[in-house]
């Protein structure tokens, strides 16, 4: 049940860490502009916003949020049948709950983290075509499509997690048997 809390864990953080550049002294020395520091160009926070408004950053984070949170737990009900062959509806209710308290993330501090790192990539010309171009018809059916798209890619992703779990599980069992097999025997180990 660990391994699907893991994987939360990590994308969630992809979103809450703003920036993991060199710092400003760390830049200097290595003779680097630092990559953190907004250009006179920079876009004004209600730019950004007007962005993220019309891209729907919120409803998308927080489609993302519950998406993950039905992987999440899918994957460890998966995992506590191994355990458990017959659950209870109570257990697996209990199991599916775990999961609304454990992923919560605060969207409008996520949001917040985010302005300045557009502030500090984009200038205020790039935000007034990205607008421009999400505003027209092709913008709005990519934004339309987005959510499908990215819940259908999440189920991709989980699924190729889980296959990929199997395998690595598998050759892992395999390899420490060779060991016990190996230490049982007083031979070499076996090489992995």
């Amino acid at each position: 049940m660990h391994k699907p809390l893991a994987v939360v864990a990590i994308f969630l953080t992809s979103f809450a860490v703003p920036s993991l550049g060199h710092s400003q002294s760390n830049a200097a020395t290595l003779g680097v502009a630092d990559s953190r520091v907004q250009s006179a160009d920079a876009p004004t926070r209600d730019q950004v916003m007007t962005l993220f408004d019309l891209l729907q950053v919120r409803r998308n984070m927080s489609a993302m949020l519950q998406n993950m949170k039905q992987i999440a737990s899918q994957a460890a009900e998966e995992d506590f049948r191994k355990r458990v062959p017959n659950p209870t509806p109570k257990q697996l209710a209990l199991l599916h709950g775990m999961f609304d308290d454990v992923i919560d993330m605060p969207l409008d501090e996520m949001v917040n983290a985010m302005i300045p790192i557009y502030q500090r990539h984009l200038t205020r010309n790039d935000i007034e075509e990205i607008i421009r171009f999400y505003s027209s018809p092709a913008g709005q059916k990519f934004l339309s499509e987005q959510p499908k798209m990215l819940q259908e890619a999440m189920q991709a992703g989980g699924d190729i997690q889980r296959k990929r779990m199997d395998e690595i599980n598998a050759k892992l069992h395999e390899r420490m048997q060779k060991l016990i097999e190996a230490t049982d025997d007083t031979s070499d180990p076996v090489k992995p």
